[in-house]
Formats: structure tokens, sequence, C-alpha cells
């Protein structure tokens, strides 16, 4: 994935008066920005037109503009909301901030600037410097977050390409194989598209080709997610946090991406050996997951969901407060959707041992007022696993 962090955020400002673009220069300079504030690289125009070459240009040199601030009437030039149209058609990636000084008591401005408003941004003048700084911060980062949303459904497409491309080589059912490439194929086109809409749907294209390489766990991470969001919502979380252990939990297993799918899919028990691989999904899962700036640690609790209160899980050995009480939710979660389900080394040993594990390791394993929450869904309120 390409290294944004180090690199100059590039803006461009348009505005016919030669003293606001000065004040740009001044607030959004490297030399002047406040601590903490990346930096940005700022191209100045005074006209659209210019503005329009400018872009143009970036395309060339392969290093295009994040935000555009632009100025609505620019004579004798072409006015903002032609340039904004221009920039569009050009980049649509760039967000177009209108930056004017029309007044709400001037009824055909009003209008004017409202054409704006199911597509650009509006600052009113005179403005202040935070909100410059504030604008041009938020939404280059929102510009990169959406560029390596990109990148990482690439590098995953090509990853999937390339694993089911030696289950094919390795299975005897060339022809079963080949139905599930093309549908794992159909599936992360339309996951691509999603992708732009929504990070929530990028979580759910994640969840789907892990588990595909698995047909005996089929769900298991939707199964999980389901679990752990009732758990979550028993214990009042908030809104927020539930949808960071939802997403997380829906994820929890990517690591096993890495591991050869012979020992995914294999009828017997595991050796010692193959069992380490198997643990080494969780580091692994972090290590795919800890570029990606998530709103929600997201890395670190797929890389301790198997923790134990008592400090005997893996990988790290953390124990009780230690661990992210995300990770002690999904935890729970994972044991008693495991054990409910079959397996191909194994039946299902059903919801009932599930539960009474759960509940005789209570404060020992698992978490006490996860096991609580688990326990009162199941046998107060007749919570049912998704088949």
């Amino acid at each position: 994935m390409e290294d944004l962090d180090n690199k100059a955020y590039r803006i461009l400002a348009v505005d016919d008066d030669s003293t606001v673009r000065d004040l740009y220069e001044g607030i959004l300079k490297a030399n002047s920005v406040l601590p903490g504030i990346p930096n940005f690289e700022l191209t100045c125009c005074a006209q659209g037109d210019e503005a329009v070459e400018a872009v143009k240009r970036s395309f060339k040199e392969k290093s295009p503009y994040a935000v555009a601030f632009l100025d609505l009437n620019m004579p004798p030039g072409p006015d903002g909301e032609w340039t904004a149209e221009e920039i569009h058609n050009l980049d649509p990636r760039i967000t177009t901030v209108v930056v004017t000084g029309y007044r709400s008591t001037n009824a055909s401005n009003v209008e004017q600037a409202a054409r704006f408003s199911d597509k650009l941004l509006y600052l009113q003048k005179p403005f202040h410097p935070r909100e410059i700084i504030q604008f041009a911060t938020a939404l280059s980062i929102k510009w990169r977050a959406q560029k390596q949303l990109l990148t990482m459904q690439a590098d995953l497409e090509n990853l999937v390409e390339k694993r089911t491309a030696e289950l094919v080589r390795s299975n005897r059912m060339l022809k079963i194989e080949i139905v599930n490439r093309k549908r794992m194929q159909q599936e992360l086109q339309q996951s691509f598209e999603s992708l732009k809409k929504a990070m929530h749907s990028t979580i759910q294209a994640i969840s789907r080709t892990v588990e595909m390489r698995d047909p005996y766990t089929s769900g298991h991470q939707q199964r999980v997610a389901d679990l752990a969001k009732a758990i979550a919502e028993q214990l009042k979380l908030p809104e927020s946090q539930i949808e960071c252990i939802y997403m997380a939990a829906a994820i929890h297993d990517i690591g096993k991406i890495s591991l050869p799918a012979e020992i995914l899919v294999k009828p017997i028990p595991l050796s010692n050996i193959e069992i380490s691989l198997i643990q080494a999904h969780a580091q692994a899962g972090y290590d795919i997951l800890k570029g990606i700036e998530f709103p929600w640690p997201i890395a670190d609790i797929v890389l301790q969901h198997h923790e134990r209160m008592d400090g005997s899980g893996y990988p790290q050995g953390l124990a009780g407060e230690n661990i992210v009480f995300e990770a002690r939710i999904i935890c729970v979660a994972d044991v008693v959707e495991t054990m409910a389900s079959h397996r191909p080394y194994r039946p299902s040993m059903g919801m009932d041992k599930a539960l009474e594990e759960i509940g005789k390791n209570r404060g020992v394993l698992y978490d006490p007022r996860v096991v609580d929450a688990c326990l009162k869904i199941f046998q107060e309120k007749g919570f049912e696993l998704p088949s």
C-alpha cells in the first residue's frame, strides 16, 4: 500500500482576489500550520480556467489534488459553478468547497449558491483561518482513507486470486473449485462497487472472501458478528462501540487467508505444528489490518480475540483488563458459535454444551459481564444463531 502519511496533501485554492490568495498561502503553507496538522502543498489560481488546467497537469504528474477551495464569482473568467463542474468531470475524488461572500439577505445570491448544496460544501466569507485548516485537514484525511480502501480492495482481490489458484491446483474436484472461483470473482466485483459507498460494505466483502476458502465454516464470521452484536446490545454499549464490535467480529478470522487450504478443511484432528499455524492467524489478521485507518481499533481487537482472562490465550498471553473489552465480547461469541457448529473433524457439540462451557469458565477464561449477557440473551430472550 502506498505510504501517504509522509506526503503533503495537495490543495487547490481559486480566487480572483490576490488578498484572499495570500490568506490561503499564509494559512496552509507548511511553516504556518499548527503542530499535529498535516503538511499541505498549495496551488493558487486566479481564474477558473487556470484551475482546470492545474487539475489536468496533476493527472499527467500523477499527483492529484485532495481538496479545492473555489470562489463563486471570479470575473472576468468563468464562475465557480463552471469551474466546479469541470474539476468534478476531470477528477470526481476532489472534494470542492465553495467559498463565497454572498449573504443570506440577498435572495438571488442564496438561490445561486443553493445550486451547489447537493454536491459541494459551502463556506461563508470572511472565513476564519481555523475553518480553512479544519476543512483542509478533514477532507484530505477522507481523501486518503478512500484511496487506502481502494488500494486495500485491489490487494485483497490479488491475494484471493492467488489463493484460489492454489486451491484449484490442489483440489481433485476441479470443476467445483472453478465454479467457486467464478462466484468469488463475481462477489469481489460487487464488493468493489459497494466499497465506494461505505466502509461497512468493505467489511462484509472481506468476511465473505475468507470464509469461501473453507466451506465447513462458511458463515462462521457472520454468525459470530451477529452474536457479538446481540451481546453488546444487551450490555447497553454505545451505538458506535456496537458497530465497532460487529465490524471486527465480521473479519476476526481474516488472518486465515494466509493459511494453507488443506489445513482449513482437514477432516481429522490437527497436529501440533498445524495448530501453531492456525493460532498464527490472529497475528496475521493484525498485520493485514494495522495499516488501515478505521475509526476504531479493529486491528487490535482482531489480534486479541483468542486471549483469555487468565492469560492462557494467544498470541500475547494477555490477561484481564489488558485485553480490550471488544475482544472479550468477540471471544465469547466465537467460542459459543464454534462449539455449537459442525467442524470437519467433529460434529456439533450443541448449544447446551457451548453455554455450559462459558458458564463454567466465567471469570476464569471469559469476562463475567460478557458471559452473563450471553447467557441472558439465549436463556431469557430466545436468541438463536442463524443457520
